[in-house]
């Protein structure tokens, strides 16, 4: 058996007190269990720690020995003990975020400033890619995800829904054969996204009108990209028509730099989510982050 740490903490308590009586008090404890334990450390150490008296206690040379040694060292455990608090108080460490490539880069910079600003003690670490990263292995605190999830050790707070519709530029279409049906799309250039680094599969597209007519296809895609910023600027430049995560379209539409291309067809809605691990859910710059977030994410899958 290990040395009992507790009998060291009442006995340098009782020392410090100045009788067993006193000792129990504070720590509330029965005096008969007080003095239990200190006579269970010194048959551990084999040695006698204190002389008793009627009136007083008085430390052996053994046991004044063991008393300054395991003072400092309880002392060096109770700092420890406050410092672990702390932390679970207060934002610290790095704080490691990962989500799909492109993925509204001005909202999650915008939560990630403010959350800077109010802890700048705390560093935050973000990464981007298409690949599933699995947050527990590879030490992340947070990740933005869209579909169903499956993990059960992971604890998530849903953001919204979000879906993928075509979109082209008002440039391209004006000189561009007529669009009223997904299968038009055949007579059209269409720029592919792919999804894993390393494989050469575009995504298909999987449409459904308002109607509930639903259409699956892979158009003779001219481009291929892992990336939707650079799958974007194609289509602003009028290189042909793209399926893209309508979040991203806030600012093109406003400007009317990109137009819907058949806007009663998109993607199926899938649900979007702020994951973190389980065993994260206490951790205070976690904590923190997550509402700042959600307010600023949200917005975008409404």
């Amino acid at each position: 058996m290990g040395p009992d740490l507790n009998a060291a903490l009442i006995f340098v308590n009782v020392v410090r007190a100045g009788s067993f009586s006193k000792a129990a008090h504070g720590l509330g404890l029965s005096v008969s269990t007080v003095s239990d334990r200190v006579v269970a450390l010194e048959r551990a150490l084999g040695v006698s720690l204190l002389t008793r008296t009627t009136r007083k206690l008085k430390l052996t040379d053994e046991g004044a020995a063991f008393f300054k040694e395991s003072e400092a060292a309880i002392q060096t455990l109770l700092g420890a003990f406050d410092g672990a608090t702390a932390l679970r108080r207060q934002p610290s460490g790095t704080l490691r975020i990962t989500a799909p490539a492109d993925f509204a880069s001005s909202e999650l910079a915008a939560a990630v400033s403010e959350f800077r600003n109010k802890y700048p003690q705390v560093k935050v670490e973000t990464y981007f890619s298409n690949r599933f990263v699995d947050l527990i292995t590879e030490g992340f605190d947070i990740a933005i995800r869209g579909g169903h999830l499956e993990d059960s050790s992971l604890r998530s707070k849903r953001l919204g829904e979000g879906n993928l519709v075509v979109v082209a530029s008002a440039r391209y279409l004006q000189g561009a054969s007529a669009i009223q049906h997904p299968r038009d799309f055949t007579a059209h250039p269409c720029i592919g996204f792919v999804i894993k680094e390393g494989d050469k599969r575009e995504m298909p597209w999987h449409l459904r009108s308002a109607g509930g007519e639903f259409v699956r296809m892979k158009p003779d895609f001219v481009v291929s990209s892992t990336s939707f910023s650079w799958i974007l600027s194609l289509v602003r430049s009028g290189a042909g028509l793209a399926l893209v995560p309508q979040p991203l379209l806030k600012e093109d539409f406003a400007r009317k730099r990109l137009v819907r291309v058949l806007p009663d067809w998109a993607t199926e809605y899938a649900p979007v989510h702020l994951v973190y691990p389980t065993q994260r859910f206490s951790s205070p710059k976690v904590m923190e982050m997550i509402p700042i977030l959600e307010r600023h994410l949200r917005g975008l899958f409404a």
